[in-house]
């Protein structure tokens, strides 16, 4: 498993969401950001990715996120719609949970309810390309909250959506040790 450090790539960033100098932290602006046009770019849902895409082989990531807001995190293909709405489930390319201030939800085809218990101040997201999995956990009380299973065919990016003002999203980058000893948990030592 291979930790990854991850900066947001802003050509894909939607012109609402304001990215830090360093491009490990993301926001919602209050106002809308002059952008370059970009084909990669979200130009309706407030999303924006991380700069690697991956294709093979198993990674972790951390996020931070602050003051209790809306948000969406998880994975998106290459090829997954930037332009427009549309319903960002897997049958769409998109491997997400999504947390408003009263809900929780994997974002299946319908939704699936998640207990508001296992909202995170801290997320662990758990990438295994090959096994298809997408697993996501509460790093504080290293608790599982869902994994997504799939046949992944294409690259594969890291995704972020601050959905209101006040939320702000952090990629940690302090190293952690994460072993997979299933395909339904995570050890962390």
């Amino acid at each position: 498993t291979r930790f990854m450090d991850i900066t947001l790539d802003p050509t894909t960033n939607h012109p609402w969401l304001l990215l830090s100098d360093d491009k490990r932290k993301v926001q919602e602006a209050l106002n809308e950001t002059e952008v370059s046009f970009s084909t990669q770019r979200f130009d309706s849902w407030p999303c924006v990715l991380g700069w690697e895409g991956l294709t093979s082989g198993r990674y972790y990531w951390e996020v931070d996120i602050a003051n209790d807001g809306y948000w969406r995190i998880g994975v998106t293909t290459a090829s997954s719609k930037r332009l427009g709405r549309c319903p960002m489930n897997p049958s769409e390319g998109f491997w997400t949970i999504w947390r408003s201030t009263r809900q929780f939800f994997a974002c299946t085809k319908p939704e699936t309810e998640l207990p508001l218990s296992l909202v995170p101040k801290k997320l662990g997201v758990y990438l295994d390309y090959e096994e298809g999995q997408v697993s996501f956990y509460k790093v504080e009380t290293r608790s599982h909250i869902f994994t997504f299973i799939a046949n992944f065919r294409e690259k594969l990016y890291p995704l972020f959506a601050p959905l209101d003002g006040r939320t702000l999203i952090t990629l940690s980058s302090t190293e952690v040790k994460p072993e997979a000893s299933s395909r339904e948990n995570l050890q962390f030592f």
